[in-house]
C-alpha cells in the first residue's frame, strides 16, 4: 500500500533541452520573421507564394485574423476552397467511417488528395500563376493546392484535438460540433489522421519553418532546419513525453497521491506516461517551449528512433504502449477482450492485433484481476447471458464465467490477445501492450458514463475474438507469472 506521507517527485510536465534552436513566440514576431522571408523570395522571384499548412485542430481563424490577414497579400486562398463538400467526404469514406458503431470504423487507406475536388485545385493553381505579389494559401492540406516557395506547417498534438473536440470542434469540415466526442474521435483516429499523418510526413524535407499552434494565441515558430535538428537530436538519447491523465467513472485516487497530479478531480483512471500516438514531447526551444507530437519523431526518424528491427516489423508504429490503470478505491475496469491479429485485418484493415500484460505495481487487501475463462466453459453460452444481460433483464454473472485471481504487489499476469479479462477494484496496474486499437467491452457492471449514457458495450465484436481456449489450469499455468525462488 502507497506511503501517505511520501512526497511525489513525478515530472508531470518534462521538457526537453535541445541545443543551438531558436524560436519566436508570438504573432508579432513571427509576422515579422515570415514577412522578411517573403521580402527575399520577391527580389529572386518577382513574386511569391507562401503555404501555412497544418493538421485539423488547428484554429482556422485565428491563424487567418493574426496571420494570413498580416502579410499583404495580393490573392488568399483556404484549402477548404478546393475541398470536397462533406456530403462527397461522407459517401466516398463512409465504409472507413462505419457511422452506425460509435466506437470502431475501418483503418482507411489512400491519402489526402481524395479529399480535394482535382477540377477546383487546378482552377486555383491557374490562379496562383495569374497573380502577381503575394499569394498566401491556408489550411489543411494547402500544399495540395501549391508547394509554395515558402512552406510553413502548423503542427499541434494529438491529445489536443481531442480536448477540442470535447470543447466542441468538429471533424473536418463535418459540422459535428455537437456530436458526442466518442465519434469524433473515431472518425479522426479511422480516416482523418491516417491521411493526415502521411501528408505531414511526405513535407519534412520541404518545409521551411514549424509552428506550434497548441496553445490559443501563443504560436511558436522555429525553422524547419531548426525542426529536424530537434527531432535528430531528441530521437538518439532517453526523453519523457508529455504525460496524459484521463478520469473515469472506475477511476481511483492512486495516481493523484503518490503521483500527485489532478488532485482536484474526482479521479484518475489512466495515466498514459509511454503512448506515443497520443503523447507530445515539449521541447526547450532558446527561451520558448516547443510542443510536438511524439509521433513526428517515429515519422521523420524511424529507424534511429525505433531501431532498424523495429521500424521494419512494424513500420511508422512504437508498438510497445505503457499506461497505469488506477482503480484504487475506484471500480472494476469492464470484462473485456482485444481483438485477434486475424479479426483485426479482416474487420479492421489492421496489421495488428493485442497482446498486453498487467505488473501490479501495488495492491489492496482485495486486489484481483480477471483473466481468462473457467473451466468447461462455452463462449456461446457466456455470449447469451451477455446479450440478456445488456438487455437490462438480468446482471450477468461473472462469478459463473469469468477466473477471479487475486494479486499482490509485483505479480505479473500476461494476457494474449483473445483473453477474456479486467483488472479489479483497489489495485494499480502498470499496463504494458504490444499495440492497442481496440478493446471490446463485455459487460461493464451495468454503469453509465459521465454523459448519462451506457458505455459502448462490443459484444457484437468480441464474441468472436473470445479464445475458449484460454481458461481453467490452462490459465494459471500460463497466463500468471510464476516467481520461483533463485536465492534464500
Amino acid at each position: 500500500m502507497f506511503n501517505k506521507e511520501r512526497t511525489p517527485n513525478f515530472e508531470a510536465n518534462p521538457v526537453v533541452k535541445v541545443s543551438d534552436i531558436n524560436s519566436l513566440l508570438g504573432y508579432d514576431q513571427i509576422i515579422d520573421e515570415i514577412s522578411k522571408a517573403i521580402e527575399v523570395k520577391k527580389k529572386e522571384n518577382g513574386k511569391v507564394c507562401v503555404v501555412i499548412d497544418c493538421y485539423h485542430g488547428v484554429g482556422q481563424e485565428e491563424i487567418f485574423d493574426n496571420l494570413v490577414s498580416k502579410l499583404d497579400a495580393d490573392l488568399i486562398i483556404n484549402s477548404e476552397q478546393a475541398k470536397y463538400p462533406e456530403k462527397i467526404i461522407f459517401d466516398k469514406f463512409k465504409k472507413f467511417i462505419v457511422p452506425e458503431d460509435r466506437t470502431y470504423g475501418v483503418f482507411s487507406v489512400g491519402d489526402i488528395t481524395e479529399f480535394f475536388n482535382n477540377d477546383d485545385v487546378i482552377r486555383l493553381r491557374e490562379e496562383i500563376d495569374h497573380t502577381d505579389g503575394v499569394t498566401v494559401i491556408y489550411g489543411v492540406g494547402a500544399s495540395i493546392i501549391h508547394c509554395g516557395d515558402i512552406l510553413i506547417y502548423g503542427n499541434i498534438a494529438r491529445q489536443e484535438i481531442k480536448d477540442r473536440y470535447r470543447k466542441g470542434l468538429d471533424n473536418w469540415g463535418a459540422e459535428n460540433y455537437d456530436e458526442e466526442p466518442l465519434k469524433k474521435d473515431k472518425r479522426g483516429t479511422f480516416l482523418e489522421w491516417r491521411m493526415m499523418d502521411k501528408h505531414k510526413r511526405s513535407l519534412f524535407d520541404k518545409l521551411d519553418y514549424m509552428i506550434d499552434f497548441n496553445i490559443p494565441m501563443k504560436p511558436v515558430l522555429i525553422s524547419a532546419d531548426g525542426y529536424r535538428n530537434a527531432i535528430i537530436q531528441v530521437s538518439k538519447r532517453p526523453f519523457s513525453p508529455v504525460p496524459i491523465f484521463i478520469k473515469s467513472i472506475w477511476g481511483g485516487k492512486w495516481i493523484q497521491k503518490v503521483l500527485g497530479v489532478h488532485q482536484d478531480w474526482e479521479n484518475v483512471g489512466w495515466g498514459m506516461t509511454g503512448i506515443l500516438d497520443y503523447q507530445s514531447i515539449k521541447l526547450q526551444c532558446g527561451g520558448n517551449i516547443v510542443e510536438i507530437p511524439c509521433m513526428d519523431l517515429i515519422y521523420y526518424k524511424p529507424k534511429q528512433f525505433l531501431g532498424k528491427k523495429t521500424y521494419y516489423t512494424w513500420g511508422y508504429k512504437c508498438p510497445l504502449h505503457i499506461n497505469f490503470l488506477d482503480t484504487w478505491h475506484g471500480g472494476n475496469l469492464s470484462l473485456q477482450v482485444h481483438p485477434l491479429t486475424s479479426y483485426a485485418f479482416d474487420v479492421f484493415n489492421s496489421s495488428y492485433g493485442h497482446h498486453e500484460s498487467y505488473y501490479i505495481l501495488d495492491s489492496s487487501d482485495h486486489s484481483s484481476v480477471y483473466l481468462g475463462l473457467k473451466e468447461g466453459i462455452k463462449v456461446s453460452n457466456m455470449v447469451e447471458e451477455l446479450l440478456e444481460a445488456q438487455k437490462g433483464t438480468e446482471i450477468f454473472d461473472d462469478s459463473k464465467y469469468v477466473n477471479n485471481i487475486p494479486v499482490k504487489k509485483h505479480d505479473h499476469v500476461f494476457i494474449p490477445s483473445g483473453t477474456v479479462h479486467a483488472s479489479g477494484e483497489g489495485t494499480l496496474v502498470l499496463e504494458i501492450d504490444a499495440f492497442c486499437f481496440a478493446t471490446f467491452k463485455l459487460w461493464d457492471w451495468g454503469r453509465v458514463d459521465y454523459d448519462g449514457k451506457p458505455r459502448p458495450i462490443n459484444i457484437d465484436h468480441g464474441q468472436y475474438n473470445i479464445e475458449e481456449d484460454f481458461q481453467g489450469e490452462w490459465v494459471y499455468d500460463n497466463l500468471v507469472a510464476k516467481q520461483p525462488l533463485v536465492e534464500k
